[in-house]
């Protein structure tokens, strides 16, 4: 399974690192149900998604998320 077609992905807009020629999103998502990746992407001009990196998610990360999908899985 793809992070990016976890049902609980979290997205956000990176106004920290976005200019004005790129925006960049982070994402927070689970791969093959086994670890949880922080992801980078940047949207091109031609329609298509940039990966700027992709890491193992840090234990504050990780908890993010697992409290993210939580909510999600009580219907909160």
């Amino acid at each position: 399974m793809d992070v990016f077609d976890d049902p609980h992905l979290m997205e956000f807009y990176d106004a920290v690192h976005s200019s004005l020629d790129e925006d960049r999103y982070i994402s927070l998502g689970r791969l093959r149900d086994t670890v949880i990746l922080f992801v980078v992407t940047v949207d091109k001009t031609d329609g298509n998604t940039q990966i700027i990196t992709a890491r193992k998610a840090t234990p504050m990360e990780q908890e993010v998320y697992n409290e993210h999908y939580e909510r999600e899985i009580r219907g909160n």
